[in-house]
């Protein structure tokens, strides 16, 4: 190693000292995997990926090797991937900042949930007496019917018809019932989750972002599941994020973010729920420092694991 870097300061120096050289240093490793130092790359290696090199051999820009088509392909998926964040991230940002304009503490939201339940409550409370009414009513033109019916005379065309209407009445009374018992439940619910919600923004000072400067692993990890198991992987599949990285620094029911990657050892990871019309993806996306370090991270052994660990989760 010594005896390499040696030779390449040495180079530089020859180089670089030559009044007839005004180019650029590159270093790039060839077919045979052998460090190859030039102020020109050959057309055979035009494609490799190539690092340009100061006057003391140190890398100051790297260009990417050329891309295969399959790469291309995934790249397009990646960036699909980003804009979908961003709107996901932008639709709930919107939604928090509502929540805190609308609540001071939650003690608001408790008093709003009961404001609102009481008026519920309040319709139930009339619609069951209307009931009540309603069921009398049919009962009368049940008995009448049961009376020609005794005396072996048909069933006067009105009684049907007020029978009918009666039980009409009734049956949309009960649906009124219904569709507010179902009221309170979901209000009940959205409450909670307005709640949890709050306390989950007043503890975070940073406004997250979609990050573009970081480079992509080109892997992700990509789970699949129908309206009935969501919920449930989704929740392994966050719990997941949780134990890999301890930089989270947003969450919501679609996605969730862990810090930038500044370091070449670290990774930035993302998940996305991605609803469709028959089924829901759930999408792990890896990033790393955008560097010559972070881009080996992206491409290590410990990046692929942790792809596969994560499609393990599919049920």
């Amino acid at each position: 190693m010594k005896k390499k870097t040696f030779a390449l300061l040495m180079l530089c120096i020859l180089l670089f000292s030559n009044p007839g050289f005004a180019g650029k240093l590159y270093k790039w490793v060839d077919e045979n995997g052998e460090i190859s130092f030039s102020d020109k790359v050959p057309p055979k290696d035009a494609r490799r990926e190539r690092e340009e090199l100061n006057e003391r051999g140190r890398t100051i820009a790297i260009k990417d090797a050329a891309k295969t088509p399959e790469q291309i392909e995934q790249l397009k998926k990646i960036t699909a991937l980003q804009r979908t964040k961003q709107r996901l991230l932008e639709t709930q940002l919107k939604q928090d900042d509502a929540l805190l304009r609308t609540f001071q503490s939650t003690a608001d939201i408790n008093a709003l949930a009961k404001s609102k339940s009481k008026i519920i409550d309040s319709h139930i409370a009339i619609a069951n007496k209307q009931s009540d009414t309603l069921k009398k009513q049919l009962l009368v033109q049940q008995k009448a019917a049961a009376q020609f019916e005794r005396s072996g005379k048909n069933i006067p065309a009105k009684t049907i018809t007020n029978i009918e209407s009666a039980q009409a009445q009734y049956n949309r009374n009960q649906l009124d019932i219904s569709d507010f018992k179902l009221q309170k439940e979901q209000l009940a619910i959205q409450l909670a989750a307005d709640e949890k919600r709050f306390i989950t923004l007043k503890s975070s000072s940073k406004k997250p972002v979609i990050d573009d400067d970081s480079v992509p692993s080109l892997m992700l990890g990509e789970l699949g599941c129908d309206v009935g198991h969501c919920k449930k992987l989704w929740q392994e599949a966050s719990d997941f994020i949780s134990q890999k990285s301890a930089k989270v620094i947003f969450t919501s029911d679609m996605l969730i973010l862990t810090k930038t990657p500044t370091l070449s050892k670290d990774r930035g990871l993302s998940l996305t729920k991605i609803v469709g019309s028959e089924t829901t993806k759930i999408v792990l996306d890896i990033r790393c420092a955008n560097s010559k370090g972070g881009k080996a991270t992206c491409k290590n052994e410990q990046t692929v694991q942790l792809v596969g660990e994560f499609n393990a989760l599919n049920p």
